[in-house]
């Protein structure tokens, strides 16, 4: 028997749709024209959500494009805030958008939103839907996570303390929605983790709010369960908090081990113990 595998990868601002509806009190506002709205279609059938996806078109129409479609997008974007009130936003465009060269970000830097607003640039005939979901995750922690680095970075130059009153404490990156199993992956690695010690503080993107996001610098550590989302943001956070982060995944018996004894190092446990 012989079996032939496709698959198919999205443009990047598929991407940002995903780490958009893995966050609560989060809202994407995506320049699109009319017919690339889909974000129903993969988060409501594919997944089967119970919830539409915090996506908002500007569903822009080709005798649209004859007049102002920066005023639209303004529109849009104002009133998608004052329907949903997120604690933070992204706007960004879609392939077709990105040929009109709107500048979502700064059109949205205009309306003076009173909540964070993250512009995203997704070359969409460059990158594909990883690097944009990789790229969407780490602005969305610079943005974030940024304000608390005089809270909690130690000085340049000196490392992590090791923590002595209390357990040590990592965040979990990259699980995402449309991503296979990784709800069972997060119940699972959490499981492993609290066998050995370790507090589990923040679990991102998938289930986290802005103010989650905000407190990562918290931890001691990150275990990046998927590099090919977390793997950008966890090296923002080693540079910006001295923070360590994994780099073994745990896919098998043996990687799971090794896993393992990365954690109990990082986290200053006898990694033979763990």
């Amino acid at each position: 028997m012989q079996l032939t595998l496709w698959t198919y990868e999205g443009p990047p601002h598929v991407g940002a749709m995903r780490i958009a509806t893995s966050l609560r009190d989060v809202h994407y506002v995506l320049h699109a024209p009319q017919g690339d709205t889909y974000a129903d279609l993969l988060f409501t059938m594919i997944e089967r959500r119970d919830r539409r996806p915090p996506v908002t078109y500007t569903t822009f129409q080709a005798r649209d494009l004859g007049g102002d479609t920066a005023e639209l997008f303004k529109t849009a974007a104002r009133d998608a805030f004052e329907r949903f009130r997120p604690a933070a936003m992204l706007v960004g465009a879609s392939c077709t958008a990105e040929l009109i060269q709107d500048d979502p970000g700064g059109l949205a830097a205009a309306l003076n939103l009173p909540v964070p607003v993250v512009p995203l640039e997704l070359p969409s005939y460059q990158k594909k839907e990883n690097w944009g979901a990789a790229e969407t995750f780490y602005q969305l922690v610079r943005t974030l996570a940024g304000p608390t680095l005089a809270r909690h970075a130690p000085p340049a130059g000196e490392a992590r303390p090791a923590p002595r009153d209390r357990r040590p404490r990592c965040n979990l990156l990259g699980p995402t929605t449309l991503g296979f199993r990784h709800r069972d992956d997060v119940r699972e690695v959490r499981r492993l983790l609290e066998a050995i010690g370790v507090e589990v503080a923040v679990v991102a993107p998938l289930g986290a709010r802005p103010a989650d996001l905000a407190r990562l610098g918290e931890a001691d550590f990150n275990v990046v369960l998927y590099p090919e989302v977390a793997g950008l943001a966890a090296q923002w956070l080693s540079r910006s908090f001295r923070q360590p982060y994994t780099k073994t995944v745990p896919i098998g018996v043996g990687a799971t081990r090794d896993f393992l004894r990365e954690v109990a190092t990082l986290a200053g446990l006898d990694p033979e113990a763990a």
